[in-house]
């Protein structure tokens, strides 16, 4: 069955003209911590569920969880379904995997097609067949790759290549395939600057770049050697060039890249607020969701962790155009 991206856009739509404006998050940061709570419940219900805005994750979790079982609801087509959850399964296979090999408790989330207790079980042997054929394969490779190179770190960078190369393979048309390439190129920039200002990566750095991007990977390798002035001088003049205008230079604070990150690709999905016959507007429904979730959570801990309000509205700021 053909999707029928009409009333699908239609039904988007009609919530994001209920979701919060830049005022109700301004007033979210002024709110004292004793209302903080009753706030939050006046657009997101996962906090219903919650007795304290410490528990923020938890409701966040909640809200994330029913976005994408809406979205996958309303899309009749396994591609686009694969499209936007299959990526969830490919992390969590990949965490609880590395997990197992340290002997830790893994950190898994809900928003896949596969609960995490399945994976879980599947990466210890305790059951076969539970997971996809796809998700068993990557097992496989990701215990062939801790063979041939005894470096977990060089096992989680191919089980995230694997990852988009799978989504790239299933994406649903040429909208999902550029947001694909934006979404890499973001992802190795920023891991590029965080390679020139920290030593906490070691090993296995040439296989951290992900490729299919608009930006071919080995341009990454030589700015890490060249330096970050290098790269903002390409990035004003690339597909990318909004990074720059945005902010991002070799002077930004680290706090300030994802956000920055995230304008840019929302800005990338710009045009789709005009469209109604395609799979972009949806990416753009959850991309904004998305984005609200995270300022929620920078709000949440600003009051919690009792920042002024101005840092707060400062931090606000980068993450919302004027």
């Amino acid at each position: 069955m053909a999707e029928d991206y009409t009333y699908i856009v239609a039904r988007l739509r009609s919530l994001e003209a209920l979701s919060p404006e830049r005022a109700w998050f301004e007033r979210l940061a002024r709110t004292p911590g004793e209302n903080l709570l009753g706030a939050l419940r006046e657009h997101y219900r996962g906090f219903e569920a919650v007795s304290s805005p410490a528990e923020f994750e938890r409701a966040l979790e909640a809200e994330k969880r029913s976005l994408l079982e809406l979205v996958a609801g309303l899309l009749q087509e396994e591609r686009p379904r694969q499209f936007i959850r299959s990526g969830y399964d490919f992390d969590n296979c990949t965490h609880a995997w590395k997990a197992a090999r340290l002997g830790a408790v893994g950190t898994l989330t809900p928003f896949g097609f596969f609960a995490p207790r399945d994976v879980e079980e599947a990466v210890a042997g305790k059951v076969k067949g539970v997971l996809a054929p796809r998700l068993e394969a990557h097992l496989a490779a990701l215990d062939a790759r801790y063979e041939e190179t005894k470096s977990l770190a060089a096992c989680e960078y191919a089980g995230e290549a694997a990852k988009w190369r799978f989504l790239f393979e299933i994406a649903p048309g040429e909208e999902a395939a550029a947001y694909l390439r934006c979404k890499v190129d973001l992802i190795n920039i920023k891991n590029c600057i965080r390679l020139r200002r920290s030593t906490l990566r070691t090993e296995s750095l040439d296989t951290v770049w992900i490729e299919g991007g608009d930006i071919e990977t080995t341009r990454f390798r030589s700015f890490v050697r060249e330096g970050e002035e290098e790269l903002f001088s390409y990035l004003a003049t690339s597909v990318r060039a909004s990074l720059v205008r945005l902010g991002l230079s070799r002077d930004v604070q680290l706090w300030k890249i994802d956000p920055i990150m995230r304008r840019a690709l929302m800005e990338f999905l710009g045009e789709s607020r005009y469209r109604f016959f395609d799979f972009s507007p949806v990416l753009y429904h959850i991309e904004v969701r998305e984005r609200d979730f995270e300022i929620v959570r920078r709000i949440v801990l600003g009051r919690l962790n009792r920042l002024s309000e101005e840092t707060t509205l400062e931090r606000l700021g980068v993450c919302l155009p004027s």
